[in-house]
C-alpha cells in the first residue's frame, strides 16, 4: 500500500496524495491541536486568577473599613499557601493516576511519569503543567469564597489554617470525584448511575459597608473571569468541541442576568428601592449556577436556571439575616444556594446533543436530562447529581466540623470583642488599647 496515490475530494476538488503524505497531515493535525489546547488552558489559567481580583474587591466593598488590611492579607495569603499546598499533594491527590475512585495518588510535587511522560523529544509533559496551573486556578477560588464568610470576625491565622486543609486535601477529594478519569462521580467513569455527575465547573447586625462601587467592580471581574472558568471545562479541540465554547458563553450571560433581574425586583417589592449590594450578589449567584451544566443545558434551561437562582439567593438572604446567622458578603446564598440550583437543573436541561459535543462522547449510552427522552437515562442523571451533591454536602459538613471545632475550643476561631469593635487592621495591643481609649 506504500507509495499509492490516493485521490481524496476537499471543498469540492480532487486532490491526490499518497498514504505517507496523509499520515503526516493527521500527525500535523493532532499536534496542532494538541499544541493549541495547552496554550488555551495556560490562558483561560491566567484568567481565571484574575477573578481574586473581582473577590478581593467585592469583598473590600462588602466590609467595613476598619477590616480592609487584614482582608487583604487574607487574600494574598490564600493564593501563596493555596499554591504551595496544591503543588506538594494537591493535584496528586485530585488527578494522581494510581489512586482509585475516592481519591487521586502520584504526581506529587510535579513527579513522576504523570509529569515527565513527554512526547516530541522533550523532557516533561507540558500539557500536564498547563493542566496543573488551570486546575490551581480554579481550588484557588473556594478558600478566597471562604474568606468572605469569615470577614470581620475571624482571626487571620486560622483563616491561614482553614486554606491549608481546604487546599491539601478538602477540595482535591471532590475535585477526584467530579473531574478525574477514576473518581466515582465523574462523567469520564460513568460509576453513578452509568452517567456520572454533571458538574462543569459551589446575619444579625452587619458594620457599615464600604464601598458599593467596589463591590460591583468586582463583580463585573467575576463575571468576565467566569467566562474562562466555564469556557476552560472544553480543553481539547479534536472533533467538535471548540464548538460548545460560544453557547457556553451565553448561557453564563443569561444565567447571570436572569438572577440579577429577579433579585432586582424582589428587592423592589421589599425594600421599595433596588438594593446595589443584593444586586451584585445576584449576578455572582447565577454566575455559580451556570457553571454545572454552561456546556450541556439549552439557552432556556440556563434562563430558568438563573431566575431560580437570584428567586433561592434571595430567599436564603433573607432566612439569614431573620434568624441572625453571621455572613457578611452573603457567602452561603450565593454559592450554596447557585450551586444547588445549578447542579439540579443541570440534570433536567441537559441534551444528548450537546453532552456529546461539550465532553466529546463517543454515543454510546449518551444521558441527558430529564426533560427529555434518551434511552431511559434521563432520570439517571438526576439521580446522579443528587446523589453527588448530596456526598459533598456531607464531605464538606464532616471536614468543617473537623476543622473549625478544634480552632473553635481552642479560642483560635473568633476574635475578642474588643479586636471586633476595633478591626482586625488594629490588631496589635497597643492598636486596640488606643482605639478602646479614644
Amino acid at each position: 500500500m506504500s507509495g499509492s496515490v490516493l485521490s481524496l475530494v476537499v471543498d469540492g476538488k480532487e486532490v491526490n496524495t499518497t498514504w505517507e503524505e496523509l499520515a503526516g497531515w493527521v500527525h500535523h493535525s493532532s499536534s496542532l491541536s494538541s499544541s493549541f489546547s495547552t496554550a488555551w488552558l495556560v490562558v483561560r489559567a491566567i484568567q481565571i486568577f484574575l477573578v481574586q481580583i473581582g473577590m478581593l474587591l467585592l469583598e473590600i466593598g462588602s466590609i467595613s473599613p476598619k477590616n480592609t488590611k487584614a482582608m487583604i492579607i487574607k487574600n494574598i495569603g490564600n493564593s501563596s499557601i493555596s499554591a504551595i499546598c496544591f503543588y506538594l499533594l494537591g493535584y496528586g491527590f485530585s488527578f494522581g493516576v494510581d489512586g482509585d475512585d475516592f481519591v487521586g495518588w502520584g504526581g506529587f510535587a510535579t513527579k513522576g511519569e504523570l509529569f515527565s511522560n513527554a512526547t516530541g523529544g522533550i523532557s516533561y509533559n507540558g500539557a500536564t503543567y498547563a493542566h496543573f496551573i488551570y486546575y490551581f486556578c480554579v481550588l484557588n477560588l473556594v478558600p478566597t469564597i471562604v474568606s468572605g464568610s469569615l470577614s470581620e470576625r475571624t482571626h487571620v491565622v486560622a483563616y491561614f489554617v482553614v486554606t491549608f486543609f481546604i487546599s491539601i486535601f478538602i477540595t482535591p477529594v471532590v475535585m477526584h470525584w467530579a473531574w478525574s478519569h477514576k473518581g466515582w462521580a465523574s462523567y469520564h467513569s460513568r460509576y453513578l448511575m452509568d452517567t456520572g455527575a454533571l458538574d462543569f465547573a459551589g446575619v444579625n447586625v452587619r458594620m457599615p459597608r464600604q464601598n458599593v462601587t467596589y463591590a460591583a467592580l468586582g463583580a463585573f471581574f467575576l463575571w468576565a473571569g467566569f467566562y474562562a472558568l466555564n469556557m476552560g471545562t472544553i480543553q481539547n479541540f479534536d472533533g467538535e468541541g471548540v464548538n460548545a465554547l460560544g453557547k457556553i458563553a451565553i448561557n453564563t450571560t443569561i444565567c447571570a442576568t436572569g438572577s440579577a433581574i429577579v433579585v432586582s425586583l424582589l428587592t423592589l417589592y421589599k425594600e421599595k428601592h433596588i438594593e446595589p449590594y443584593s444586586v451584585v450578589n445576584g449576578i455572582c449567584t447565577g454566575l455559580a449556577g451556570s457553571s454545572a451544566g454552561c456546556a450541556t443545558m439549552t439557552t432556556e434551561g440556563a434562563l430558568i436556571t438563573g431566575l431560580l437562582c437570584g428567586a433561592v439567593y434571595f430567599l436564603l438572604s433573607c432566612m439569614l439575616c431573620s434568624s441572625g446567622i453571621d455572613d457578611v458578603t452573603d457567602v452561603a446564598p450565593i454559592h450554596l444556594g447557585g450551586g444547588m440550583v445549578g447542579t439540579i437543573l443541570s440534570a433536567f436541561f441537559t441534551t444528548q446533543s450537546f453532552y456529546k459535543i461539550a465532553v466529546l462522547d463517543s454515543g454510546v449510552g449518551t444521558p441527558c436530562g430529564a426533560f427529555y427522552a434518551c434511552e431511559g437515562l434521563g432520570w439517571r442523571l438526576f439521580v446522579a447529581n443528587l446523589i453527588f451533591l448530596i456526598a459533598v454536602s456531607a464531605w464538606s459538613l464532616v471536614a468543617g466540623i473537623a476543622l473549625f471545632l478544634p480552632l473553635r475550643i481552642m479560642s483560635l476561631l473568633r476574635v475578642d470583642k474588643i479586636t471586633e469593635d476595633a478591626g482586625l487592621d488594629f490588631i496589635s495591643g497597643a492598636d486596640v488599647e488606643l482605639k478602646r481609649f479614644n
